[in-house]
């Protein structure tokens, strides 16, 4: 487990969602969260078919970069395999969530926080809980902000192993 976890945003994203996003997630897991400042998604991981920047493409952009344990939130929508989607992770690197189909800092943290998880090693889960994977904006509403019994003793496990 990293000691603080880094949050990168873009240009357009508010003191104030970047800030709410950053103390839900100190709250849920218990880590240092650190706003590190503006990250600008690179032109050529535009997808021109899906009309969105290939979340895959940018994380390896950042992992590249040598960053870890990152979340990075843009306004602009991403894709994967030309499907759009929230948001993207990768256990132990990074995940990239796009703010542009969410219309509250409340839905941004919601699925900020999901992100976070599969990073810090969580997995999508099936109980009325956070890391339910929100396939459409019908479930990223009505899932719960908090992890159920479940997914937060394995967190509390991960925790004592890695930290």
């Amino acid at each position: 487990m990293p000691k603080d976890f880094k949050i990168y945003y873009c240009e357009k994203i508010t003191d104030e969602i970047s800030e709410h996003v950053e103390n839900v997630l100190r709250d849920l897991f218990g880590l240092q969260f650190r706003s590190v400042g503006v990250h600008i998604p690179r032109v050529n991981a535009w997808d021109d078919h899906s009309n969105a920047y290939d979340a895959r493409n940018l994380l390896e952009q950042m992992v590249a970069e040598r960053l870890s344990f990152f979340l990075w939130l843009i306004t602009v929508p991403i894709s994967l395999d030309q499907k759009s989607i929230f948001g993207y992770a990768e256990p132990l690197k990074g995940t990239i969530v796009s703010t542009s189909k969410m219309a509250t800092r409340t839905l941004v943290a919601k699925e900020a926080a999901y992100f976070v998880g599969i990073v810090l090693g969580l997995s999508s889960c099936r109980n009325e809980c956070l890391m339910q994977s929100a396939e459409n904006f019908e479930v990223l509403i009505n899932k719960p902000s908090t992890l159920c019994s479940t997914c937060n003793a394995k967190y509390n496990r991960l925790k004592l192993r890695y930290m």
